[in-house]
């Protein structure tokens, strides 16, 4: 605050000085009341206009009145009354109620000051209650990653919204025989609301209850911001001391009056921040194509984020979606001369929260799409605000940083991918040349008996590439052989020799490749059995080897004796 007072006579400075004193006051600190939940219905509330984005209300049980809701929608209606709702993507609806809503923030008035519990307003003289308040950043979404970890991300382009309100003190006039001393106010404004950027100018609009604001976040270094908008109000007021400047005695009245005219000017700067984070969805990763025309998509980014998908199928990582109100703003005070009052806010601006679910990942159609791995660092589970009604884990999960999945898709490439992060608005068409492309090979796998035992057997597994012949040794990649039920491991040389208990039948084994993103070459699996010498299964399978192409010779014999009509059925005639 800068109160501007030009030299004046001593009379005058000291009936300003005592006219001064009188206006201060003690400031008037209004206590935010406990929080509320509020119905679908209260004043205020809006709930009818999507009540899905409502979570944090009460959720109440009509029976009578959700029998009346009928027609499209209902369903989703009554879910959302008695329940809250999350979502599989950050919802838009948000940012077109938020900004319709900050329009309704009461109108200025000279005599009171109106502004959110939390606000913390500024006296000066002339100057009461004085603040400026962000009512929200669009599109952002707060992620509650942790019970402590809770950055608010927002896209790189987006909007501040802010409310600011003031009101004025004009001294009392008073008089005296010898003295009288006016005030009138001259003019009061808001400059520029200007928003600033860490530190720095961004954007500016003339003075106005409801600035928007728009801000580029590509401009300034780092990821990490803080958001700030600052505007200085000011008032001018007129001040007159007219005094007796000779007063006769023998008159008893007065016979020359002095007068003195100042303006004064007081500037008291207001300003508000918030922290948030920029949000860029920079994914890449790796694809391959499956021998059968399936495509492989191994996408990662080192934030949190949603997912991807194609024109067939969604892959949603651990995270969800929920839209409550900004509690902050469930009160207004109304401050006047008169005191301060509080009372339900007619204005409620609402939050996007990402929340990680406990169904973890997911896929979509199931039939189609699958989901083959997904992984990222370890958090502690968070909890939501209390009158959120949300499944939520209770243990350690894994992000979805990284997310692996397999498309029935056969005629859709990498470059028909989109990626979608946790921002309303953000998401990023594929760039192919982001992402490796990784070849998948049919695997080879033989199983041999080498000897056997009455109670064991030796066997060997023997594990190539079938396009290459190069052996494939699990050891050093992710993947194993399951032989006889248990994992093992072939060795640099693609074979695995190994003495297990003789089972009464066959030994099966089979390959399991994993995690075909993390090597050069990727594989599928392949299986194979073999069964122990001297068994039932072996006379079985010596007949099944023998007797197939026996049959098919008399098959061909018996045709061609009925087709061709000559006489060489049965084969054994002439013997």
């Amino acid at each position: 605050m800068q109160l501007l007072i030009r030299p004046l006579g001593v009379t005058t400075a000291v009936a300003l000085a005592i006219a001064v004193g009188a206006l201060v006051a003690t400031q008037s600190v209004a206590r935010p009341v406990a929080d509320q939940r509020f119905g679908p219905n209260e004043t205020g509330h809006h709930h009818d206009s999507d009540r899905s984005l409502w979570s944090r209300d009460r959720d109440t049980v009509n029976r009578s009145t959700l029998r009346n809701w009928t027609g499209s929608g209902a369903t989703e209606r009554s879910l959302a009354a008695t329940t809250d709702v999350p979502f599989n993507r950050p919802p838009g609806a948000v940012e077109e109620w938020n900004r319709d809503i900050v329009s309704e923030f009461p109108q200025f008035r000279t005599d009171r000051s109106v502004y959110p519990a939390t606000a913390s307003p500024k006296d000066g003289t002339f100057i009461r209650d004085a603040y400026i308040e962000i009512f929200t950043v669009q599109p952002s979404t707060i992620v509650r990653a942790t019970s402590d970890q809770q950055p608010r991300y927002v896209a790189p382009e987006g909007d501040l919204f802010a409310t600011l309100d003031y009101r004025l003190v004009v001294p009392r006039n008073s008089s005296t025989p010898n003295s009288t001393e006016t005030w009138q106010l001259q003019s009061h404004n808001v400059t520029a609301v200007e928003l600033l950027v860490d530190g720095e100018s961004e954007a500016e609009q003339g003075g106005t209850s409801v600035p928007t604001l728009e801000f580029d976040l590509a401009d300034h270094a780092g990821t990490d911001h803080t958001l700030t908008v600052e505007t200085t109000v000011t008032a001018s007021l007129q001040y007159r001391h007219e005094w007796c400047s000779n007063f006769s005695a023998a008159a008893g009245n007065c016979t020359s009056w002095s007068s003195e005219t100042t303006t004064l000017t007081e500037n008291v700067t207001v300003s508000d921040s918030i922290d948030v984070t920029e949000y860029n969805l920079d994914v890449s990763g790796s694809y391959a194509r499956f021998p059968d025309g399936d495509l492989g998509i191994f996408a990662f980014k080192h934030d949190p984020w949603l997912g991807y998908e194609l024109p067939g199928g969604r892959i949603n990582g651990i995270w969800r979606f929920y839209s409550a109100r900004d509690p902050g703003w469930d009160n207004l005070v109304t401050a006047t001369a008169e005191g301060v009052s509080v009372n339900h806010s007619t204005v409620h601006p609402l939050q996007v929260s990402a929340y990680p679910i406990k169904t973890g990942p997911t896929a979509s159609p199931a039939d189609t799409v699958s989901i083959q791995d997904a992984y990222g660092w370890e958090y502690d589970p968070p909890s939501l605000p209390s009158t959120v009604h949300l499944d939520v884990l209770d243990q350690p999960y894994q992000g979805s940083f990284m997310i692996a999945a397999r498309f029935q898709t056969p005629n859709q490439t990498v470059a028909d991918l989109t990626a979608y992060g946790l921002v309303n608005g953000v998401k990023t068409e594929t760039d192919p040349d982001a992402y490796d492309e990784i070849p998948i090979h049919r695997s080879n796998l033989t199983l041999d008996v080498l000897n056997t035992t009455s109670k064991n057997a030796t066997v060997r597994v023997t594990l190539t590439d079938a396009q290459t012949g190069a052996p494939i040794a699990t050891e050093e990649r992710e993947g194993y052989v399951v032989l006889a039920g248990e994992p093992v491991q072939t060795g640099s040389d693609g074979t695995l020799t190994k003495t297990i208990d003789r089972p009464a039948g066959a030994i099966n084994a089979r390959y399991e490749p994993k995690s075909w993103w993390l090597h050069s070459t990727g594989y599928v699996g392949d299986s194979d059995a073999s069964s122990v010498q001297g068994t039932v299964l072996t006379l079985v399978r010596w007949f099944y080897r023998a007797g197939v192409p026996v049959a098919l010779f008399l098959l061909a014999v018996f045709f061609i004796d009925r087709i061709a009509g000559m006489p060489v059925w049965p084969p054994w005639r002439g013997l």
